[in-house]
């Protein structure tokens, strides 16, 4: 290691602690950036350069050689979203690539015009704010804090109040407001460790300040530490790269208009197709596909839905992509699965994971060696790393021969199955060893570094480190020290390159791994849509990840990864799904009772609960762990039935948010807070908003049986029973024996409902009924999105808008779609009505169930119509 290990860990230590402080005294006039020359007014906003000026040696080359030259950018790029980069004059400095592969910039060609904010500057040193509008509030203030740049370390600094109310940056398992710690991005395999670095990177955040929100988000792949110190400041400290921010400030000033403006730049997450919301069933560790029968059969006999089922690595011959175990999940047994599925209505996904075996008889590693699509080490040579099949090489994404390759391995495959989706994993990228260590070893079959005594795993990653630094810390070219940073960011695994390619490793044209590697998993996903699109491209692909970056969510869902089984982990996954909604992806949920160690019947069942409203609802565990299929416990299925027939008939509620998000970015699961942000006392993260109109109030305690549930303001009825109505603004203890998840519906809502059944397809071949919820002036409004539910492109869609007021249901908007099922059943609770009419027709009206109800309506859902009550 080249003497750096005890540095290193002193560099560490300083970081998380002592260099929260600034590194030199701000006001001094003469210390850190000054205004050189004039301010330029552009079209879009303003040009600023900068020169550094010091005459205090400790203000330069703190943790890298300091930049003296930059420019400020500032575009007004809309109303709402302001732009301020701050970038080294050469443009020597590594930006997020302007594609598909990073983030595609809007073509902004004038100023917005009377935007929601202002931006100010202070000259020595330079400082800038961002002010909002409507209040003059400081929402990103920069001025009494350093700003230094450097090649290999950038730092800003923004005041806060003290009681900041911070939402996002992630992705860590951590509570949903974020209170004083430091966060790290740098994407990292790890089993969901607390406050730790983890598979995604989101340098974004939510601030809700006096009941008005604003977004923040930092455009920069390198690696980085945010701290909130909880002296009234939030703090960037990055390994490289450019200061890109945007700023979001709608009009409404609410988290959700935060979030449209958020995701009008980074892309609004993805239409998923019916079926994908459905119930999906897998695991790590089916023995053959004999166990993947029993477990199908295992859902029907006890009438559980079961939409979609999964195959992890388990069918791969030695675990290489595109291989069946010849003996276990044979090719021609692997087709028929996918058939049997098809015809009875559900689908079929497996997992495809990035690192390819160099095994020399593997035709797909000759034919990517061919194409010399594979990421190198510094000096050229291939880069080697180890994952599942043994050593392993890397699809480098970014290279022009990567689509000819990946696209003719997947299209193979996915052709050959008729897979209905396709998982990627693994793709951080992670490595069981660290650096380049199967060079010249194609064929050998290396043991996992966990199945090592200490001793052995100790000796084996000393060699690797050694090796590693043999080949140098910098790449041709470039003189940075790429793989010790004097500024170590506080990365769970250790040194940058720990467990993942290391930062020399280069990319096509000559780009070090260091710069691109939280991007890694976001391109791999791009590319592989394409690939998708490419076989189907009428069809909406569904792909899973588990690595991620600004703009994933447009091209693909997630998973939030290697949870447990413990009751922290229930609880937790709500957070986990508030965030990745907020980071634009909203077809997101967590393995449903774990995936490492054993569940028990209780955790199980009151998972099942909660999963069965997750956006992505899927069981999921590993290898060597208790069996946990529904089915298996009777508490288990019974509370599965209830919550899947609730979630199935949904389906219409759900499919009508999730159009919502796909066209205004909104999120479709939503924290109290987000949807109520003036409302201080709705506080907790543990009950969820599917949409605004559904509440759920879990139990994620062990051994609970009731709740305790904060109502906001207006009325709130029980699912169930319909009679029981919560006065909103209070908290009421809810019981909750174990097979009953609590679930409210807001006065106020329309809901459209199906009538559920074993599969999303027989679901949606029944009529529509609509619950129509009255608030205290007895009205009501809601939404109904309808299209074939699978195509990529519509022809013609419905977009119907239902009202009810004086007594009247009225519904209208777009009817392009003919094929919907008709209208046959209208509940209305929370007032009573006698008789009611349509088209001068009265209509049968009953009282059932707490409901006042409208039987064998029959209305053809394609043209407006009106109901009257009385």
């Amino acid at each position: 290691m080249k003497g750096v290990s005890s540095i290193l860990v002193a560099v560490a230590m300083l970081a998380f602690s002592a260099h929260a402080e600034p590194n030199y005294d701000v006001s001094n006039s003469a210390a850190g950036y000054k205004i050189n020359g004039g301010v330029k007014h552009t079209k879009t906003g303003l040009e600023i350069p900068l020169a550094f000026n010091s005459r205090k040696s400790s203000g330069k080359n703190l943790f890298g050689n300091t930049v003296d030259d930059l420019v400020v950018t500032v575009d007004y790029e809309t109303a709402d979203r302001l732009h301020v980069k701050i970038a080294d004059k050469d443009r020597k400095q590594y930006t997020v690539p302007d594609s598909e592969l990073g983030l595609v910039r809007p073509n902004i060609k004038h100023a917005a015009h009377n935007p929601n904010y202002e931006f100010k500057y202070t000259n020595r040193p330079f400082g800038f704010q961002v002010i909002r509008k409507s209040d003059k509030a400081k929402l990103f203030d920069t001025t009494d804090f350093p700003l230094v740049f450097e090649d290999q370390y950038l730092e800003v600094s923004t005041a806060l109040p003290e009681d900041a109310s911070i939402y996002g940056l992630g992705e860590t398992v951590a509570p949903f407001l974020r209170h004083r710690n430091v966060t790290t991005l740098w994407a990292r395999d790890a089993a969901t460790p607390f406050y730790e670095n983890q598979y995604g990177s989101h340098p974004y955040y939510t601030e809700i300040r006096n009941g008005k929100a604003h977004g923040t988000f930092l455009l920069n792949s390198h690696g980085m530490d945010i701290f909130l110190t909880g002296d009234g400041r939030l703090t960037y400290k990055v390994i490289g790269g450019v200061l890109d921010f945007y700023f979001f400030v709608p009009k409404d000033n609410t988290p959700n208009g935060v979030l449209s403006s958020y995701t009008d730049l980074i892309g609004k997450p993805f239409m998923p197709a019916l079926w994908m919301l459905g119930w999906h069933q897998c695991r790590w560790g089916y023995k053959n596909l004999d166990h993947v029968q029993r477990v199908i059969d295992g859902y029907k006999d006890a009438d559980i839905p079961l939409e979609t089922v999964w195959i992890d690595i388990d069918y791969m011959d030695r675990l290489k992509d595109f291989t069946f175990d010849p003996v276990n999940f044979p090719k021609d047994r692997m087709v028929a699965l996918g058939k049997q599925l098809h015809r009875n209505k559900q689908r079929f996904v497996t997992m495809v994971d990035p690192a390819i075996s160099t095994n020399t008889n593997y035709s797909t590693y000759t034919r990517g060696q061919e194409l010399d699509i594979f990421l190198k080490n510094s000096d050229g040579s291939e880069f080697v790393g180890q994952v599942w099949p043994g050593y392993t090489a890397f699809p480098d994404w970014w290279h022009p021969n990567v689509t000819e390759f990946w696209g003719k391995e997947m299209s193979d495959f996915i052709n050959l199955l008729d897979l209905d989706g396709v998982w990627i994993d693994m793709n951080e990228p992670s490595s069981f060893c660290t650096g380049s260590c199967g060079d010249g070893k194609r064929d050998e079959n290396p043991a996992v570094p966990w199945a090592l005594s200490d001793e052995e795993a100790a000796t084996l990653r000393k060699g690797w480190l050694k090796e590693l630094d043999a080949r140098g810390t910098s790449v041709p070219g470039d003189k940075r020290n790429l793989l010790y940073p004097k500024y170590s960011i506080n990365n769970g695994a250790g040194y940058l390159s720990e467990k993942t390619a290391p930062t020399t490793a280069l990319h096509h044209g000559g780009v070090p791994h260091y710069d691109i590697h939280n991007l890694y998993g976001h391109a791999e996903g791009y590319v592989s849509r394409e690939v998708m699109l490419k076989n189907r491209p009428d069809e909406r692909v569904f792909l899973l990840t588990r690595s991620s970056f600004a703009g994933s969510g447009r091209n693909m869902g997630h998973w939030t990864g290697d949870n447990h089984s413990l009751w922290s982990y229930l609880k937790n996954s709500i957070t986990e799904i508030f965030n990745l909604n907020m980071f634009g992806i909203s077809y997101v949920g967590a393995d449903v009772c774990g995936f490492n160690g054993n569940t028990t019947e209780t955790l199980c069942t009151r998972w099942s609960e909660l999963g069965a409203f997750y956006p992505f609802a899927r069981n999921h565990n590993a290898a060597n762990q208790t069996d946990q299929e529904p089915y298996l416990w009777k508490s288990t299925t019974e509370a599965s039935r209830i919550a899947l027939a609730i979630r199935y008939s949904l389906l219409p509620y759900y499919y009508t948010l999730f159009e919502e998000s796909h066209r205004v970015g909104t999120g479709v699961w939503r924290p109290l807070v987000f949807e109520y942000p003036e409302d201080k006392y709705l506080t907790n993260d543990y009950q969820v908003l599917v949409g605004k109109d559904l509440l759920i109030s879990p139990v994620v305690t062990e051994n609970a049986t009731k709740v305790d549930a904060q109502f906001p303001k207006g009325l709130w009825y029980d699912w169930y029973d319909y009679e029981s109505v919560i006065h909103g603004e209070t908290e009421k203890t809810l019981d909750a024996p174990l097979t009953h998840i609590p679930l409210h519906i807001r006065g106020g809502a329309i809901l459209p409902l199906k009538t559920p059944k074993y599969s999303v397809q027989e679901t949606y071949e029944t009529p529509y009924s609509l619950l129509i919820a009255l608030d205290e002036n007895s009205q009501a409004e809601g939404r109904l999105y309808i299209d074939d539910g699978h195509s990529l492109k519509q022809e013609a869609t419905s977009d119907i808008s239902f009202s009810f007021k004086d007594g009247k249901l009225q519904a209208k908007g777009t009817f392009g779609y003919k094929a919907a099922e008709k209208l046959e059943i209208i509940k209305v609770i929370g007032k009573e009505f006698s008789k009611a009419t349509y088209n001068g027709h009265k209509l049968d009206v009953s009282k059932k169930d707490g409901a006042l109800v409208l039987s064998d309506v029959g209305i053809e859902l394609t043209g407006a119509f009106n109901i009257q009550f009385a």
